[in-house]
């Protein structure tokens, strides 16, 4: 069964998690492993990848799943959902909802957080998270993400799965305050440095004379 948008912001939505666990001290063999893998997005020029989203009940098993195109750019991005693509330019958010033939335009956020752009989940860590190195597994390295305690969203756990030798963020897992869901996000066909243009991240009015336009700014 397919299930429709856990907004797309829940896929990266990180920052506002709760936690019920607690570390007396940061991870410095985890933080090592962080720093590894934001360096590695931030000095990228632009991205893309496929992610398959599943959303998996404790007592149902898998109750829906979804696939995302994404192509990222610096805090520029295009999700491309099931009947829904989002663009932004870092000044303007288009929400283009291709069943009704209708795009939503609003001022984008930029308090520098998740809600401003989905790149951040490479530097999410670097602050009110606490972080624990907990393995390797199937040649993966295994951190564990926990927001500060005073937080009070459903989420207590961010489990991130990194390739050592790319320092990759080929998955990561989100655990619902108690533990009644679990959301996996599986990143495939990962491809680097790619060519884009601004156009990529706006969604042109012109182009689509009969789509109906909601102008929210």
């Amino acid at each position: 069964m397919k299930f429709k948008n856990i907004s797309i912001l829940s896929i990266f939505a990180f920052i506002l998690m709760n936690t019920s666990s607690v570390f007396a001290q940061q991870d410095e063999k985890a933080q090592k492993i962080l720093d590894q893998m934001s360096d590695f997005y931030i000095n990228l020029s632009a991205f893309s990848a496929d992610i398959h989203q599943e959303a998996i009940s404790t007592n149902e098993g898998l109750i829906g799943d979804m696939n995302i195109k994404a192509l990222i750019s610096g805090n520029k991005y295009r999700m491309e959902l099931e009947g829904q693509v989002i663009y932004s330019d870092t000044k303007t958010v288009y929400r283009f909802d291709q069943e009704m033939e209708e795009v939503t335009i609003e001022e984008a956020d930029t308090e520098g957080d998740l809600a401003s752009s989905p790149a951040e989940i490479y530097q999410l860590y670097k602050k009110n998270f606490k972080y624990l190195y907990t393995g390797n597994e199937g040649g993966l390295d295994i951190i564990d993400l926990s927001p500060e305690k005073d937080s009070d969203i459903n989420f207590f756990r961010i489990r991130m799965f990194i390739k050592p030798s790319t320092h990759e963020l080929v998955k990561w897992e989100m655990y619902e305050k108690g533990n009644l869901m679990k959301y996996v996000y599986t990143v495939s066909n990962f491809k680097k440095n790619i060519s884009v243009t601004e156009k990529d991240f706006m969604f042109d009015t012109a182009s689509h004379p009969d789509v109906e336009v909601v102008d929210l700014r």
